[in-house]
């Protein structure tokens, strides 16, 4: 949305013909798009992480193959890649703060019971 009110309201002419008519605007826009999507998917439906990769993976496939027979879009392989890396950063660092959040979790446990050890 910044890209498109930027485009619209304050970049000079020449910068968006370079920006937006760049091929890679539109693979940045599959791994955002993606990244969304899967936190989306994630706090909405509330998958697991695998199968929630697995399934966004699936999709993002069969949105290029769609492409692929559509006379007014290509289909990439880099726009698929960037699909996958977009689900995959997200599903890395909620795994990370997962993992984290229980840690911590465990560590006040263990010091709640310190704790009440040395008054018991």
């Amino acid at each position: 949305m910044l890209l498109f009110f930027s485009s619209e309201l304050l970049l000079p002419e020449a910068i968006k013909r370079l920006v937006f008519r760049s091929p890679a605007i539109d693979t940045i826009g599959h791994f955002i798009g993606f990244f969304v999507l899967t936190w989306l998917v994630s706090s909405i439906i509330k998958l697991s992480l695998l199968s929630t990769l697995f399934t966004l993976s699936f999709y993002g496939a069969l949105s290029e193959l769609g492409q692929y027979y559509l006379g007014f879009r290509n289909a990439e392989f880099t726009d698929f890649y960037a699909d996958i890396a977009g689900i995959s950063l997200y599903l890395l660092l909620k795994y990370a703060y997962l993992k984290y959040k229980i840690f911590t979790l465990k560590r006040i446990i263990k010091v709640k019971i310190i704790s009440k050890a040395k008054q018991g």
